[in-house]
């Protein structure tokens, strides 16, 4: 079969493998779809990252359907829809481990949902992280998503559902665009106005009570202290490149009490493995058109014009379909 693997700083190749074996309690799937996710561009270009083997396969953000089951496999069978789990996905066939069935993530596709609107679960699942744990977002509170990329317009779904008004700041003007399609209350085209002044002024001076700063730059960082509120929260969701370095100013946390937090996968402390069940559960309500995020489609064999358009921020969310 073919896969798509990392073998080093820069060094992804399509290349012919075997067809995974399964054991008594595995499951082998094959791959509709495969989603690239900024990490993977990451992994890429660093070599680092999460990478603790070469090769990889980078895919973690896929769906297919079981085509073959281990005799001890439990409430699996061939033909069956699911969402995939683990660095398989850029692969025509993929092995689901025991271990995955046993921690309760191998989840079946809803008959409503896509493969492609399934291959958001791991991303959404860490919005849901982000937006409720860390940002404690509410209904009657107001919150900021510095970012409108493929994760910012997750974020903005998630923050809407659980009722807060959502304020985006976004510089690309068709992704401001975006945002505004989704329902921001309010969206601020960075690149013509000054977006903490504007969230002062629809706060009327007193600030968000909370930021999700979906960009790893300095800028976004530094902007995201001053648009809090004393007693608010911000939360550093993207990660920055190694070596970055923030200007931070200490009285904005001390004296306004903000607490600054960061977002990663479904949490570091305590990981809430049941996010993703409440994550499917989002995705089959239909409330927003997850689908629409995708704006570029690719074959295994085009891996690397995918990595490029997501890299240059040419769309939003790019997928790979397997032969």
């Amino acid at each position: 079969m073919k896969a798509a693997l990392l073998y080093g700083k820069g060094d992804l190749r399509v290349v012919e493998v075997d067809t995974p074996e399964i054991g008594p309690d595995d499951m082998l799937v094959k791959v509709k779809v495969c989603a690239v996710c900024p990490t993977d561009i990451r992994k890429y270009r660093t070599g680092n990252h999460g990478v603790d083997r070469f090769p990889m396969n980078l895919g973690h953000e896929w769906t297919g359907d079981v085509v073959e089951v281990g005799r001890g496999t439990k409430g699996f069978k061939n033909g069956m829809r699911v969402i995939g789990v683990g660095f398989a996905g850029y692969a025509e066939y993929a092995k689901i481990p025991q271990i995955y069935g046993d921690l309760g993530l191998v989840l079946e596709i809803p008959e409503n949902v896509s493969y492609e609107e399934g291959a958001f679960l791991e991303p959404l699942a860490d919005c849901l992280h982000a937006v409720k744990d860390q940002a404690k977002a509410k209904a009657g509170e107001t919150t900021v998503i510095i970012g409108a990329g493929p994760m910012g317009l997750q974020l903005l779904m998630v923050a809407k559902s659980v009722g807060a008004t959502v304020i985006v700041s976004e510089f690309m003007k068709k992704r401001v665009e975006y945002a505004e399609k989704l329902g921001a209350d309010y969206v601020i085209n960075a690149a013509e106005e000054d977006p903490i002044e504007v969230v002062k002024r629809i706060t009327q001076g007193g600030g968000a009570d909370s930021v999700i700063v979906s960009i790893g730059n300095p800028l976004a960082i530094e902007q995201g202290m001053k648009m809090v509120k004393k007693g608010g929260r911000i939360v550093l969701f993207a990660g920055a490149p190694e070596g970055t370095t923030v200007q931070l100013d200490p009285n904005i946390i001390h004296y306004g009490e903000v607490t600054l937090t960061g977002s990663s996968w479904l949490g570091v402390a305590e990981v809430n493995l049941n996010l993703y069940r409440e994550t499917l559960d989002f995705i089959g309500l239909k409330k927003f058109p997850l689908a629409e995020l995708i704006t570029h489609r690719f074959t295994l064999d085009e891996i690397h014009k995918a990595f490029q358009v997501q890299e240059n921020r040419e769309g939003l969310k790019a997928i790979i379909i397997p032969p």
